[in-house]
């Protein structure tokens, strides 16, 4: 029979779909949310040259200072990765967001999609309390307020912190590695399951 190629249309998945249902049921303390997929670009970039103003036109901020994330007024997130690198996440997919940044970065700066790189884990509640059991940084409101980014260790994998909320009602996002994301949602459904363990987080 011949091929009409009447449907060819895929679907994406994620790393963490078979994981999303059993890190959605956990109870207690702490929640687990598993984000939707979203575009990822690798800005570098001299800080200091002359094409920093134009793709912090494109961005519409000005790209975050050390250890901190900022958000766009486009609803994307811009998180400082090193001294002359960021990334830059795009809920939306924007289609022309892209190309916009790589004109505005020119010939000195350079914008590589990453898209299928980083999984984003959102962890709500205690969240100080459950990442104490496998982090070794200071996640308590002083030392890791709202706009900040670290990149550490959780258990074994490398993970970049952020801070989205804090309090009671913190909420911290984990931007894992797609080969690292099974072993960190594991990680968590395993931490979750021994309340006796968190720590006093206020």
């Amino acid at each position: 029979m011949a091929d009409t190629g009447a449907d060819r249309t895929l679907t994406a998945r994620g790393a963490l779909d078979s994981h999303a249902a059993r890190l959605s049921s956990i109870a207690g303390p702490v929640t687990a949310e598993v984000l939707p997929l979203q575009r990822h670009y690798d800005l570098r970039l001299n800080p200091a040259g002359p094409a920093s103003a134009d793709v912090e036109a494109v961005l519409g901020i000005p790209l975050p200072a050390v250890l901190s994330w900022s958000r766009t007024p486009g609803g994307q997130t811009v998180v400082w990765l090193g001294p002359d690198e960021w990334l830059v996440i795009d809920p939306a997919g924007s289609p022309d967001l892209e190309a916009q940044l790589r004109a505005a970065a020119g010939v000195d700066g350079a914008v590589v999609e990453q898209s299928g790189q980083r999984i984003s884990l959102v962890i709500s509640g205690d969240a100080r309390g459950l990442l104490a059991k496998g982090a070794g940084l200071d996640l308590g409101p002083s030392a890791f307020p709202v706009g900040a980014a670290q990149q550490s260790h959780l258990a074994q994998a490398v993970v970049v912190f952020l801070s989205r909320e804090q309090g009671y009602d913190a909420r911290v996002e984990l931007l894992v590695r797609t080969s690292f994301a099974r072993y960190v949602a594991d990680w968590v459904l395993d931490a979750a399951s021994d309340p006796l363990a968190y720590p006093a987080s206020f």
